[in-house]
């Protein structure tokens, strides 16, 4: 029996391809490199590995067990260190690239959105160094936003910083990358604010996020343009929609 499979077949290989060929993702770094993989077939093994939700060495081990390299036309599998160092050098930038271009590639259109952040531990040090620093914690975060299609699942967008960054920032950003193809967007209370709501009815796009209680400065001279505004946004709020972002 004949393992070889041309990866031309393989649909999910070529949606990998697809996608680095909108963001221009070159194959090798340049004509010196080694040529025995090249980012294409590493990307795609990266991203299989995650799709099929195993650790390295259980993705590596099914790969042989099914020769994946064989459909890649490659002699042997890449082995562990040779994903981590590829995942360490490529610019973080280029997933959420790769991230954006999904939407390219599904055209997807009339998208209601919900845009909420989470944070990612950097660190897990051991029991000698927490005892070296005399207990001192580790501060080491990555605050991490994503825009979600909340009737598909997918991750449209995503944003990572690991500074003190607020990540409302990132709301006007997002949601102007995907203005094409969003109807709606959800948020929670921490992205209230009236420039947020502007951008959004500028755009053409609904925006349901629930109102804070705000401190209105008296000196305030578009004091009554602002309270007017307040209102068309509680006008506007639709609690059954948004409680679909949970």
């Amino acid at each position: 029996m004949s393992f070889i499979y041309e990866v031309k077949l393989n649909p999910f290989y070529l949606t990998v391809e697809s996608l680095c060929q909108i963001v221009r993702y070159k194959n090798t770094k340049s004509v010196f490199s080694k040529q025995m993989y090249g980012n294409h077939r590493l990307m795609y093994l990266v991203l299989y590995k995650e799709k099929l939700n195993l650790s390295w060495d259980r993705f590596i081990e099914h790969c042989n067990e099914t020769h994946l390299y064989r459909q890649l036309g490659i002699k042997k599998m890449p082995v562990k260190s040779t994903f981590i160092k590829f995942i360490k050098r490529t610019p973080k930038n280029l997933f959420e690239e790769f991230v954006s271009a999904c939407v390219k590639l599904l055209n997807l259109k009339n998208v209601v959105g919900a845009i909420d952040g989470t944070g990612f531990s950097n660190t897990n040090p051991s029991h000698y160094y927490q005892k070296r620093i005399d207990g001192a914690e580790v501060k080491n975060y990555t605050k991490t936003v994503f825009l979600t299609d909340i009737n598909t699942k997918l991750i449209l967008g995503v944003q990572t910083q690991s500074d003190h960054t607020h990540e409302t920032t990132h709301f006007k950003p997002m949601v102007k990358q995907l203005a094409s193809c969003l109807k709606t967007i959800l948020a929670d209370k921490g992205y209230d604010s009236m420039s947020n709501r502007k951008f959004c009815w500028k755009n053409k796009i609904t925006v349901h996020i629930p109102l804070r209680q705000h401190k209105i400065r008296m000196d305030r001279l578009d004091n009554q343009h602002f309270k007017k505004q307040r209102r068309k946004a509680n006008q506007l709020f639709d609690k059954t929609i948004y409680n679909k972002r949970a």
